[in-house]
């Protein structure tokens, strides 16, 4: 796999400038520093500043080709781990996380100097579902910078398995989160909005699938993708064997980008290949880059045409997460099931929501001529189907 690749090959320069200790010298330069000493007297020109300031406001509000021009201009004054950084995270604004990914691996190698592009890189590995990458990574970067503020925050969460940021981790310039872009000029969720559950976007983006659990005592709603695009939702009539499953639909005030959001043709067969993306449960409204877990799905358990998932999920997610096949297609989403178990229910039972028609049910048997489909690219599909679910009472 490409992105596997451009992993290894970042991780073994991260690991062989790990091994030069702090008081060691390269040439007439300390490792940590092979910029920072010609960045020394340009880094804060007033025109560069300007341009960051511009990218970082046309970020902010979901304007990513001007974000994208502004970095490329401050980068041609400066080749500097801030505009680099900035430019990953336009390509995550826009939904590109191969090209995120890539780059970002060479701003973890090229600017030794920066923890945080490390612990950038290694929080964009494990939003991947690339864990052990992703540690090797953040170790290598707090070789040379233990005490780096975002290192030590990116290690904390990952030894509380949370993909959860903290304050640190969503300052600039290595913001680990996408910013709440409100549509339709809508006003942001107010202060005491917080996170209830996860869903699914379906029907072309208009409408959502969520538990009604989380739901429950709501009196507003909204969804928020992983591009953070974000909009208010109202309750809206769901059939009768949704219900019965304890699904609830949402009507989008303003639709979400849905743009290569498929559904299977018909139900996965048992021991298939598949990937869930879905957040953690949060205590706020903070938008973030939603987890993906790789496994094999399970079989029919008997209850209604529900599934075990079979894929293990951390014990904070949400519920409502999206199950995608190894073709990339919309597979299920997630249920609380029992005894702590996560079931999913199977896209034949919702995909009539859908603006395509449906396949047959049952479980299927292994499709010759479905594609597998790169997982970083199934979670590029994932930050657009996989949705936050926002309420206040």
């Amino acid at each position: 796999m490409r992105v596997a690749r451009c992993s290894a090959v970042a991780l073994a320069a991260l690991a062989s400038v790990a091994s030069v200790r702090a008081g060691e010298q390269v040439g007439d330069h300390r490792a940590a520093h092979l910029t920072e000493r010609r960045a020394a007297g340009v880094a804060r020109l007033p025109e560069r500043d300007a341009l960051l300031n511009i990218a970082e406001q046309a970020l902010a509000r979901g304007a990513t080709d001007a974000a994208v021009h502004a970095f490329e201009q401050a980068a041609g004054m400066l080749h500097a781990a801030d505009t680099e950084m900035g430019l990953v995270r336009a390509s995550m604004q826009a939904g590109n996380y191969r090209h995120a990914l890539a780059f970002c691996a060479h701003t973890a190698v090229a600017h030794l100097d920066s923890a945080a592009a490390g612990g950038l890189y290694a929080w964009l590995l494990r939003a991947g579902g690339q864990g052990a990458a992703a540690r090797r990574v953040l170790d290598a970067a707090g070789a040379h910078a233990a005490q780096d503020p975002v290192v030590m925050a990116t290690r904390q969460a990952f030894e509380a398995a949370s993909f959860q940021t903290s304050a640190v981790l969503l300052e600039l310039p290595h913001r680990m989160a996408p910013h709440a872009l409100m549509q339709g000029a809508q006003a942001a969720p107010p202060t005491g909005a917080r996170m209830v559950g996860g869903g699914a976007l379906i029907d072309g983006g208009r409408r959502a699938l969520v538990p009604s659990a989380a739901i429950e005592g709501a009196g507003r709603l909204w969804v928020r993708n992983g591009l953070g695009q974000t909009t208010q939702a109202t309750r809206d009539a769901a059939p009768d064997h949704l219900q019965a499953q304890g699904l609830a639909l949402l009507l989008l005030a303003e639709p979400l980008a849905a743009e290569g959001i498929t559904f299977a043709p018909r139900d996965a067969f048992a021991g298939s290949p598949g990937v869930v993306v879905g957040y953690e449960l949060a205590a706020n409204a903070t938008p973030a880059w939603p987890a993906l877990h790789q496994g094999f799905l399970g079989a029919f358990d008997g209850h209604a045409g529900l599934r075990q998932l079979g894929i293990d999920l951390p014990a904070k997610s949400s519920g409502g997460a999206v199950v995608f096949d190894a073709a990339g297609r919309l597979a299920g989403i997630t249920l609380p099931g029992s005894a702590g178990a996560t079931a999913m229910l199977p896209v034949s039972m919702f995909c009539d929501l859908g603006r395509a028609p449906c396949g047959p049910a049952g479980p299927a048997q292994p499709p010759a001529s479905a594609a597998r489909m790169p997982v970083d690219e199934t979670y590029e599909r994932g930050l657009k189907a996989a949705l936050q679910v926002l309420g206040l009472p």
